[in-house]
């Protein structure tokens, strides 16, 4: 009887161990400076921080748990463009809360600014290859 419940228990385990090792990448520490009209919630924060790692990992080939976040300060931008606007691009002038986040993969460091709906752009990179 003891036998059945462990080959029955095993696997139940197991799957429930796997699910939670997801790969994610390594978010940045929480800002101790945070703005008192911060309208920013923790998902918006997660949500950027996210969208940021993601468009990396696409834009490098890497895996995203290899990207380590660095540093994501609450910022509002001043067009459209999140501050980082690119030659011939068209930006409304118009003030857009989000995120700058900085990322890291190897020797690397990317920064990317963010609005709070999970777009994400990256406007400059230093070290590693482009």
């Amino acid at each position: 009887m003891r036998l059945r419940i462990a080959r029955i228990g095993f696997p139940f385990v197991a799957a429930t161990l796997l699910a939670g090792c997801r790969t994610q990448p390594t978010p940045p520490p929480a800002s101790t400076t945070a703005s008192p009209s911060s309208t920013a919630t923790t998902g918006a924060r997660t949500k950027a921080f996210r969208a940021a790692a993601k468009e990396l990992s696409k834009q490098i080939h890497a895996p995203v748990d290899s990207i380590v976040g660095v540093s994501q300060d609450e910022t509002t931008w001043n067009d459209s463009c999140l501050g980082c606007s690119q030659t011939g691009e068209k930006c409304s002038q118009v003030v857009t809360p989000g995120y700058r986040i900085v990322l890291r993969v190897s020797d690397a460091t990317y920064e990317y600014h963010t609005d709070l709906g999970g777009r994400a752009k990256l406007c400059s990179q230093t070290g590693g290859h482009s």
